[in-house]
């Protein structure tokens, strides 16, 4: 007889135990049935309450049913065999429920209040209302053999009420920021615009709590996951206003940006978008006050599954608003209706306001003034006058954060004084400098102080300034690495040239590079560039290029001062 895991046996209900019987001859072996299944845990009423999302709602525990025994005791059988499952129901009978898988070995869950409230909900209870939540635990040992049911756990829960109709956007590190997208039909589908930064990282929350984001698989970019593997979501490499639609049964989300808005009818021009604000505005002068007719069309391109965010593959189309002036409808493939808006006499602007995204709006009114684009670049003087022999504009830091009017790149530093940091070139009147208790390697800023910027031993430094947040940090240079090329995220070290900042790596062309490359300082993930079109840009998402190369060997250099990258 074959003993032990290659036994093919076949389970049937007998009295008091569960027969197994052997394919090779006519032994048989006994196998005991799970012990019966004891639940247990606290019945007191349960308040649950949105504003304590996370804390603990009720925890229910049972005995161990999963270790079986036989009476041959040369024969294993499976440890953990029975799946458990949990059943909650609003019903008495269990006529129906929601259920959730446990895993093997495990005899106790945890309820935190956001998921007890999600499950009431989809059970139909009523917040704000009282009433007894039934539970039970279910084993399953075999196909063939009937489940095995826990007594049912009673507790009364009041839920509270659940917005399904919003999901919130949140930034990168999962903090609401106040955008919020809309599901009309209540479907778990949302859309609405958002005002986004090139490669802006965001996550979405359902108002049951959970949070969706990408799947976290390599080249699906636009295919979504509440699963703890999941990545964040992020927008194609251009800044701009973008129609997003988040489509959680379809397992999918798009970002379609809008290039151009054109207003044509008793008014006429080019509307200027405010990323910040969320609005289109045109700058209009009417001869006399009255009711005016138009209508508002653009071009756009699509991001979706099918495209990814690559540029070259995102669909064009066109789009255009329609409707009431106060409730908007937006048409993402075609041009939009006739707009009926009260203008005064003389000059006003048209403020197309995307914000709300059950309301979208257009009105007659005076436009904010957009805040100052920040410069791309922010000059350093003084940090090398060791070298140059003075200060000069010769040096820069790159904005990798627009929002946050963040820059960061890569200076030779050896300096007599310190140094200051400039608004622009030749313009000595608006600069940045120390604020008392600063030291070379960080402190705080101040506009037009008394102190430059101490400065640090010769060398190398990664330099991350803050104008939002004035403030300064240096890290030294001791190692350059790069990461990604072929898909390979092995740090591969690179060769310092006679240049300073420039290093160089030959390497062997031979596979897609799917999420870009970064340059790696002292092996230290957290210290990083990606970039894209050329320049290196602090912590950002890595820079492409290589996939349009031949097979065959190439050598990657990247100039650490100047902030660019090539490849031959």
């Amino acid at each position: 007889m074959k003993l032990i895991k290659n036994l093919a046996v076949i389970l049937t209900a007998v009295s008091g135990c569960a027969l197994m019987s052997c394919d090779n001859d006519g032994d048989t072996i006994y196998i005991s049935e799970p012990d019966d299944i004891v639940i247990g845990g606290s019945n007191s009423d349960i308040v649950l309450s949105a504003d304590a999302l996370d804390a603990l709602a009720l925890t229910l525990y049972w005995n161990d049913n999963g270790t079986l025994s036989t009476s041959d005791v040369r024969v294993d059988v499976p440890v953990n065999a029975t799946q458990n499952t949990i059943e909650l129901s609003s019903v008495a009978d269990f006529s129906s429920f929601t259920e959730i898988a446990i895993n093997a070995g495990v005899y106790e869950y945890q309820f935190i209040c956001r998921e007890l409230n999600g499950l009431l909900t989809k059970l139909g209870f009523v917040p704000g209302e009282k009433a007894p939540l039934y539970i039970r635990v279910r084993g399953h040992l075999a196909d063939n053999l009937p489940n095995n049911y826990s007594e049912t756990f009673i507790v009364n829960v009041t839920p509270y009420k659940i917005d399904t109709t919003i999901g919130s956007y949140l930034n990168a590190n999962k903090e609401d920021i106040g955008r919020t997208l809309y599901s009309e039909a209540d479907n778990h589908v949302y859309s609405g615009f958002v005002g986004a930064g090139a490669w802006e990282n965001w996550w979405l929350k359902e108002g049951d709590g959970t949070i969706w984001g990408n799947d976290g698989v390599s080249g699906t970019p636009f295919v979504i996951s509440s699963e703890s593997t999941s990545w964040n979501f992020w927008y194609p490499g251009i800044s701009g206003c973008y129609y997003t639609v988040v489509d959680v049964p379809g397992n999918e989300w798009s970002a379609l940006l809008i290039e151009s808005l054109t207003v044509s009818g008793s008014l006429q021009g080019d509307m200027v978008y405010d990323r910040k604000a969320n609005v289109w505005t045109l700058h209009v002068s009417a001869p006399a006050a009255g009711d005016v007719t138009f209508s508002v069309n653009g071009s756009a391109k699509l991001y979706n599954v099918s495209t990814g965010t690559d540029d070259a593959a995102a669909i064009a189309t066109t789009v255009g608003f329609s409707g009431d002036a106060s409730a908007l409808t937006f048409n993402t493939s075609g041009n939009g209706g006739d707009i009926t808006l009260s203008v005064p006499a003389g000059e006003s602007d048209i403020i197309l306001d995307l914000n709300n995204p059950k309301a979208w709006t257009i009105a007659s009114g005076t436009a904010e003034t957009p805040v100052e684009k920040p410069s791309e670049l922010l000059w350093v003087v003084g940090h090398n006058d060791g070298i140059t022999g003075g200060w000069n504009f010769d040096s820069w830091l790159r904005l990798y954060n627009e929002d946050n009017v963040t820059y960061g790149g890569v200076l030779n530093i050896n300096s007599l004084w310190g140094y200051k940091l400039y608004k622009e070139v030749d313009n000595w009147d608006d600069c940045w400098t120390m604020v008392d208790g600063g030291n070379a390697y960080e402190g705080n800023l101040e506009v037009n102080g008394p102190n430059n910027i101490a400065a640090p031993d010769p060398g190398l430094y990664v330099a991350d300034v803050s104008l939002s947040g004035l403030t300064y940090k240096l890290s030294a240079i001791n190692s350059v690495h790069y990461a990604g090329l072929n898909d390979d995220w092995n740090l591969t070290p690179m060769t310092e040239t006679d240049e300073p900042g420039v290093y160089t790596a030959t390497f062997e062309k031979y596979q897609n590079t799917p999420w870009g490359v970064k340059i790696i300082f002292n092996e230290n993930w957290d210290l990083f560039f990606g970039g894209g079109d050329g320049y290196l840009r602090l912590y950002q998402d890595g820079f492409t290029g290589d996939n349009d190369l031949t097979e065959g060997t190439h050598t990657l250099t990247v100039n650490l001062l100047e902030g660019t990258y090539s490849y031959e």
